[in-house]
């Protein structure tokens, strides 16, 4: 293989370094606390898109050559032009990732992995407790979890999964004030169950929803 083919990789390979630090930058601690397959899907992603760079890097060459571009720094530029193009989505996406989570969102996130715990031993997951409407939002923006009304608050989770098989149970537990419409739900299956009840308390209404597959 000449040093040229050689420079090519290169190119490749230092684009792909980068994204890699950013992608390490913009998961952070309560990203992998709520999916911890992040950073290996988004590695093969990365793997992926550099492979198909050096495909079209490959393509590229031969374009030169029929173009009589013989200018090595000419065709460097180009080159890395296209493989930036090819992986502007990771850039844009890992960029605007890395500035809200290490620093618009940085406290918000803190302060849900302090009110979480993990659970270690099967049946594996995590609860928390007393989250507010926004850290329970931010980790809607990570997890599958519902949705919930926006003027929800003192709210609770306790999510656990098998770890092998797709069994897990999710409850939930929140306030809403008094004058918040609340529908009862009880669906069942072969498989899959879903509840929402309420109780009247003094000055709110405390929600409760569960969901189980099994």
């Amino acid at each position: 293989m000449s040093k040229k083919y050689l420079k090519y990789i290169m190119i490749v390979f230092v684009n792909m370094l980068i994204l890699t630090i950013m992608l390490a930058i913009c998961t952070d601690a309560f990203e992998l606390a709520f999916n911890n397959w992040v950073r290996p899907v988004e590695f093969l992603k990365l793997i992926g898109i550099s492979l198909a760079g050096l495909l079209v890097l490959r393509i590229a060459v031969s374009i030169f050559r029929k173009s009589n571009i013989n200018s090595f720094q000419k065709r460097k530029k180009i080159s890395i032009l296209l493989i930036v193009l090819m992986s502007s989505y990771f850039y844009v996406d890992y960029g605007i990732k890395i500035y809200s989570h290490r620093f618009a969102n940085a406290e918000l996130r803190d302060r849900v992995i302090e009110k979480r715990t993990s659970y270690v031993h099967p049946p594996y997951g995590s609860e928390a407790k007393n989250l507010t409407g926004n850290e329970y939002v931010e980790i809607t923006k990570t997890k599958w979890f519902p949705k919930l009304p926006e003027n929800a608050k003192n709210i609770s989770y306790s999510y656990s999964y098998d770890g092998f098989l797709p069994d897990y149970s999710l409850s939930i537990v929140y306030d809403v004030p008094k004058e918040t419409k609340v529908d009862t739900l009880n669906y069942k299956d072969n498989t899959f169950s879903k509840t929402r009840t309420f109780e009247l308390k003094e000055d709110h209404i405390r929600v409760t929803y569960t969901e189980y597959l099994w």
